[in-house]
C-alpha cells in the first residue's frame, strides 16, 4: 500500500477532521462491545436473581450506550465528507499543476484518455476509499481486536476457535489482495483505453463520416468495451469466492463456540450470562470478518489507482530548469541555431507528418543558421521535412539533442521558459481556442489587455468584421475547440491572439491555409506593418506568402538543402523552382532575367 500511502499525505492539512473521525469510528464500536457484557450482568445478577434494579440499570446504560454511538456515527459522516471531498480536490489540483509543469516530451508519452482517466475515475476510486472504505476497515479491524480482547477477558479456553478462525481468514484475505490488485491494475488500464478511443472518435467525428466508418468505430469500440467487461467480470468472479469461503469459516467458528460452550455450561465451567455474551462477541468478531475481504479488495483497488496518480506525479519534466535562468523584459528576436540536430523520444511521433520513427533516428540534422531582429524567415519544403520541429525548438518546446537554439545571445536552455515564451507569438498549425467569449479567446496571452487592445489585434488579424457580424461580437461564445466556426475564423482569431502580446518573435505555422487568397493578401499587408520590428518566422504551403521574406530555408529530409531569398533560390534551388512552378506556372522571362542578375 506504498501508493495509497502517498496519496494520504494529501490529508495532512485535515488533521483535526481526521482525529475527530477516528474518535467517533471508534466510539461506537467500544458503545457496541459494551452492549454483550451489560447483557451477561442483567442475565446473571438480574434476571436469574429477579432483581429489577439491576435489570433496568444495565437497559438504561445499554439504551446510552445506543445514543452516544449514534450521536458519533452522525460525526463521522460529517468528517469523512470533508476529508475525502478535501482529498480529491487536493489530488486531482496538484495532478493539474503537475501536468501543467511538463514538457512536450513527457506529454508526447502520455495518452489523452489515460491522463482523463486517472484525473478523474481514479481520484474518484480513492476518494471513495478514503469517504467509506478507509473508515469502515478502521471499525471492523477495531471490532475484530476489541471483540477477541473481551473473548480472552471470558473465557480464554473458547476463544483460540476465534483465534484460529481470525488465522485463516488473514491467510484468505491475503490471497485476495495479492489477486486483486493485478486485476484492480489492468481495469483502470482497460478503462483509461476505452476512454482514449472515445476521445478520439469524438475528436476525429468529421472523418469518420466522411469516410463512412462509423461500423468500423463502433466494432474498434466492442472489442475495447469486451476488454473492460471481461477485467471486470473476473473481479467479480473473485469477489463471488470471497463471502462464501469467508462464511463457512465464520460458521464453523460459531458452531465450534456453542459446542464447546455448551459443554461448559452444562460442567458449570461458565455461566449462561457468559455463554450468552461469548457468542455475541464472537457474532460481533466474526460478522466483521465476512465484510473484510470485500473492504480490502475496495483497499486493492485504491491502490492500484494510486499507483497510477503516483506514476503520473513522480514524472519528472523532461526540461531542466537552469540554476539562475535569465529573465528579460521584452526578447529582441536575434535567433541562432548552431549545427542543431533532433529527435523524438520514441516511435511515431514525427511532428511534421506523423510517420514512425525509430528512436534516436534524428529528425533535424546540421541546422545551422542566424536571423537578426526584424528579419522575415520562410521555412518551405515537402511534408515531413522538419519545419514544425524547427520552430518548436526557438521557445524550447524541447530540448536539442545536439548543438544549441540561442535567442538574443543566450542559449534557450538557460531562459526562464515562461519570460522566453512571453517574447515569443506562435500561430499553430491546428488552430486551438477554448470555450468562452471570442475578446477572451483572443486576450488569452494578457489577461490585462483592454477591448481596444483586442480589436486592434482582430482588426489585424482581419477578424474584426466576421466578429462584429456574431450576435454577440466580442463577447461571442466559442464552442469548445472553435466548434461554431469555420477554419479560417479560428486561424484569425489565433493570428490575433498571437499579435496581440506585441512578440519579439512571431511564428506562423501554415498559419493562413484555411482563409481565401483575398483575405490571405490583406492579412499579409497589415502583418508588414506590424512585424517590421519583429523576428518573423513563417512556414506556408503557398510560395505567394514567402516571396517577400528576408531569407527562405528549404528544408528536405530534416536538412538545410537550400536558403537565400525568392531570387537567388529560383536561381540556385532546383527544389525551390518546381515547387514555384508547381503553383504559379513556369518562371516567365522577367523571373528568368532577374535570376540571370
Amino acid at each position: 500500500m506504498k501508493s495509497l500511502w502517498r496519496i494520504f499525505s494529501f490529508m495532512k492539512p485535515y488533521g483535526w477532521f481526521l482525529f475527530f473521525g477516528f474518535l467517533t469510528t471508534v466510539l461506537p464500536v467500544a458503545m457496541e462491545l459494551s452492549v454483550p457484557r451489560l447483557l451477561q450482568l442483567m442475565i446473571d445478577e438480574g434476571i436469574r436473581p429477579r432483581d429489577m434494579d439491576r435489570i433496568l440499570l444495565g437497559a438504561a446504560l445499554m439504551f446510552v450506550a445506543a445514543l452516544v454511538g449514534a450521536a458519533s456515527t452522525l460525526g463521522q459522516g460529517y468528517c469523512r465528507a470533508v476529508v475525502s471531498q478535501g482529498l480529491a480536490y487536493d489530488i486531482r489540483h496538484a495532478l493539474f499543476r503537475h501536468i501543467q509543469s511538463l514538457s512536450f516530451a513527457n506529454l508526447d508519452q502520455m495518452q489523452t484518455g489515460q491522463l482523463m482517466t486517472r484525473v478523474s475515475s481514479d481520484v474518484d476510486v480513492v476518494r471513495m476509499f478514503s469517504s467509506a472504505g478507509l473508515s469502515l476497515i478502521l471499525r471492523v479491524l477495531v471490532m475484530i481486536f476489541g471483540s477477541m480482547i473481551m473473548l480472552l477477558l471470558t473465557d480464554w479456553e473458547l476463544s483460540l476457535i476465534m483465534f484460529a478462525v481470525a488465522g485463516l481468514s488473514a491467510l484468505f484475505i491475503r490471497y485476495l489482495m495479492l489477486q486483486a490488485t493485478r486485476l484492480f491494475t489492468v481495469v483502470q488500464q482497460r478503462l483509461g483505453a476505452l476512454n482514449t478511443l472515445v476521445q478520439e472518435n469524438l475528436a476525429g467525428i468529421q472523418v469518420v463520416k466522411a469516410f463512412v466508418r462509423g461500423r468500423f468505430e463502433i466494432e474498434r469500440f466492442a472489442a475495447s468495451n469486451d476488454d473492460y467487461r471481461e477485467k471486470n467480470i473476473e473481479v467479480g468472479n473473485l469477489l463471488a469466492v470471497a463471502m462464501p469461503v469467508l462464511q463457512v469459516l465464520t460458521n464453523v467458528g460459531t458452531v465450534a463456540v456453542l459446542w464447546f460452550g455448551g459443554l461448559s455450561v452444562l460442567g458449570d465451567r461458565l455461566t449462561l450470562g457468559e455463554l450468552i455474551a461469548f457468542n455475541n462477541y464472537l457474532m460481533i468478531g466474526m460478522g466483521p470478518l465476512l465484510f473484510l475481504g470485500n473492504l480490502l479488495m475496495m483497499a486493492a483497488r485504491a491502490e492500484a489507482s494510486a499507483e497510477r496518480l503516483v506514476e503520473v506525479l513522480n514524472t519528472k519534466p523532461a526540461l531542466s530548469i537552469a540554476p539562475a535562468p535569465h529573465q528579460a523584459q521584452r526578447v529582441l528576436g536575434r535567433v541562432t541555431f548552431d549545427n542543431v540536430s533532433f529527435h523524438y523520444s520514441r516511435p511515431g511521433l514525427n511532428k511534421d507528418n506523423g510517420a514512425a520513427r525509430a528512436i534516436g533516428d534524428d529528425v533535424l540534422h546540421g541546422i545551422s543558421f542566424v536571423v537578426e531582429p526584424g528579419q522575415q524567415i520562410a521555412l518551405l519544403g515537402a511534408t515531413g521535412a522538419g519545419k514544425s520541429t524547427l520552430v518548436n525548438l526557438i521557445p524550447r518546446f524541447y530540448d536539442v539533442n545536439g548543438g544549441r537554439v540561442s535567442v538574443d545571445g543566450i542559449d534557450v536552455k538557460a531562459w526562464d521558459a515562461g519570460a522566453l515564451r512571453s517574447g515569443i507569438g506562435m500561430v499553430l498549425q491546428e488552430s486551438i481556442l477554448f470555450s468562452g467569449a471570442v475578446r477572451d479567446n483572443i486576450a488569452y496571452g494578457d489577461a490585462a489587455a483592454t477591448l481596444d487592445d483586442v480589436i486592434a489585434a482582430a482588426k489585424a488579424a482581419q477578424a474584426h468584421d466576421f466578429i462584429t457580424s456574431m450576435p454577440a461580437g466580442y463577447d461571442s461564445r466559442i464552442e469548445a475547440g472553435g466548434a461554431n466556426l469555420s477554419g479560417g475564423q479560428k486561424q484569425r482569431i489565433a493570428i490575433a491572439r498571437a499579435l496581440l502580446i506585441q512578440p519579439g518573435i512571431l511564428i506562423f505555422d501554415d498559419s493562413a491555409s484555411a482563409v481565401d487568397m483575398e483575405t490571405e493578401a490583406r492579412l499579409q499587408a497589415a502583418l508588414e506593418k506590424l512585424a517590421a520590428d519583429r523576428t518573423t518566422f513563417i512556414i506556408a504551403q503557398r510560395i505567394t506568402s514567402v516571396l517577400k521574406a528576408d531569407q527562405i530555408l528549404v528544408l528536405d529530409q530534416g536538412r538545410i538543402a537550400a536558403r537565400g531569398t525568392h531570387q537567388q533560390l529560383l536561381a540556385s534551388s532546383d527544389i525551390y523552382r518546381e515547387i514555384y512552378e508547381s503553383q504559379l506556372g513556369e518562371v516567365n522571362g522577367m523571373e528568368t532575367m532577374r535570376r540571370d542578375d
